[in-house]
């Protein structure tokens, strides 16, 4: 009786044994490709993408990814490369998303291409090799790539417009500052929350805010205009000179904004200040 055990179980074993080696031999390579590219956040200091790729495992059996590698091109130049080491499980017979992350800072990228200042997208590509350790074929490489253009978000243009005097006695007088912006984006943007201080000779003359928000088409331009009232104690000598017609003086405009761009990923308003200051000669 024993040995008719004994011989059951080794006859299992070896229909186990045998099963097994069938599998190992019939064991394929997976296969990966390219599936699509998010962009998970972008604003005027660099964006961060991610690259999803499909592996399609054909085994009967589950499989780990244990490694991969990237190298990161802008116009065919090589610019980052990264690894990780990462477990990704694929059940058998099925496909999993393996997704590389990649994190841009735009000032590292104009300082390695002056070129790209002048430009309102680059091209990319990412090569990427996916390792697996597979019973049976060993150590895997599954190379694939991806490529495609990005926009390069850029800040407005602010530019001082100048005064404008409206109407002026010796009590004070009522006033226009004119403000210029320009888009230079392929893409529209919005400000909102902006924000101004304006000093002349030293002199705080204005402290005020936008109440309403400005969409600026793609490569568009417009003019704020703030109005301002002065009293002549605020206004100092400058009213005395200004009522003999003479117009000459130091100031400094300065604030900030909150700008939003449409493009996909930017999600949120960056801040940008400005500040311009010079002599104001009419």
């Amino acid at each position: 009786m024993r040995n008719k055990i004994v011989l059951i179980v080794l006859i299992a074993v070896l229909t186990t044994g045998c099963a097994m080696l069938r599998d190992l031999a019939d064991t394929q390579r997976p296969t990966i490709q390219y599936s699509n590219m998010s962009v998970q956040s972008i604003n005027f200091n660099g964006a961060t993408l991610q690259f999803n790729f499909d592996v399609n495992n054909p085994n009967p059996v589950g499989l780990t990814a244990d490694r991969y590698t990237y190298e990161f091109f802008i116009n065919d130049n090589s610019f980052l490369s990264g690894s990780q080491d990462q477990n990704l499980r694929i059940s058998r017979e099925s496909v999993s998303t393996l997704s590389v992350p990649v994190t841009l800072q735009f000032s590292e990228m104009f300082n390695t291409f002056s070129t790209l200042f002048r430009d309102d997208s680059f091209a990319y590509r990412i090569n990427t090799e996916v390792q697996f350790d597979i019973p049976g074929l060993g150590v895997q490489r599954l190379p694939v790539n991806a490529s495609g253009n990005l926009p390069i978000p850029k800040v407005p243009r602010f530019e001082f417009g100048g005064f404008d005097v409206k109407n002026l006695s010796m009590s004070g007088a009522e006033m226009e500052i004119r403000l210029n912006i320009t888009n230079t984006n392929s893409f529209p943007i919005s400000l909102t929350r902006a924000n101004y201080q304006l000093e002349v000779n030293g002199r705080d003359w204005l402290d005020t805010s936008m109440s309403e928000p400005l969409r600026l088409a793609e490569s568009d331009s417009s003019q704020l205009v703030i109005p301002i009232s002065l009293n002549a104690s605020q206004m100092g000598n400058v009213l005395l000179e200004m009522m003999r017609g003479s117009t000459n003086f130091e100031y400094r405009f300065r604030g900030s904004a909150d700008v939003g761009a449409e493009i996909e990923g930017f999600n949120f308003s960056d801040n940008i200040p400005f500040d311009m200051s010079g002599t104001f000669r009419n």
